[in-house]
């Protein structure tokens, strides 16, 4: 007897593009962030110049802004979402949103050249990873948003260091002080940015004189010099280590 012959499997479904499927279910969130983004940070610099500033300090306002934007929002954006690739997309949807404002300072303000604008993207990337990437070491919702807050606190406060050092270095001489200084001087976003507008601006923020009589930055060791790529790599490493960290629980997790 002939066995009847088995009807024709139907034909694999193809796989969802998951990278296309995440991006879409992430639109409404990266607009809504990158919306923000431009009106806190273009925002500031409009209001800078309509109430007569000059066009060195509007833009070094925006700019301080966009530190301060980019270190609380970008870990925040991150932390709304179980996923990691969601959770870059969000987060880096702040940073991105920033070459806005880098876009107009580069075409309106004497300050800023091209090359000092891709080097305050780069700082900003590096702080905003660090953030992202702080938050995703969380195992839950609520464990994120805290890692969250907590990475935005932390930025916020590496770039408020002239008016905390010194409480940070009293009673410390010799190299510990120098050391400490140092530490907060390189770990600053807002010190690496204005590094690099430093050729048009003349200006580097805690080496300018009216820091030195509204803080204690110098009181007890000298600040070194800023450099640009200084916190841009420190954060990096800080990404990069945190990453790694985040990746390694996640496998534990599965091979559980």
């Amino acid at each position: 007897m002939i066995a009847p012959a088995e009807p024709p499997s139907a034909p694999p479904s193809p796989a969802p593009d998951r990278p296309a499927g995440v991006l879409a279910g992430s639109g409404g969130a990266m607009a809504a962030w990158a919306a923000a983004t431009v009106a806190v940070q273009v925002g500031t610099y409009g209001v800078a110049l309509a109430g007569g500033a000059p066009q060195i300090p509007a833009t070094l306002a925006a700019l301080a802004v966009a530190v301060l934007w980019v270190a609380a929002a970008a870990p925040l954006a991150a932390a709304a979402t179980d996923d990691t690739l969601a959770a870059l997309l969000r987060g880096g949807s702040v940073v991105d949103a920033s070459v806005v404002l880098l876009t107009v300072v580069w075409a309106a303000s004497p300050a800023v050249t091209l090359g000092a604008a891709a080097k305050t993207y780069c700082v900003l990337l590096a702080a905003g990873l660090a953030g992202i990437a702080a938050c995703r070491v969380g195992r839950t919702g609520s464990g994120r948003l805290v890692l969250a807050v907590a990475a935005g606190v932390v930025l916020l406060a590496l770039a408020a260091s002239p008016f905390w050092i010194g409480g940070a270095i009293h009673g410390v001489r010799g190299e510990a002080a120098g050391d400490i200084v140092a530490a907060a001087v390189y770990a600053n976003p807002f010190y690496s940015i204005t590094a690099a507008l430093a050729e048009e601006t003349g200006f580097v923020w805690h080496e300018a004189g009216v820091m030195y009589r509204i803080t204690r930055i110098g009181d007890y060791s000298p600040a070194p010099p800023a450099c640009w790529y200084a916190a841009a790599g420190i954060h990096a490493c800080v990404a990069a280590g945190l990453a790694g960290l985040g990746l390694a629980r996640h496998r534990r997790r599965r091979g559980r």
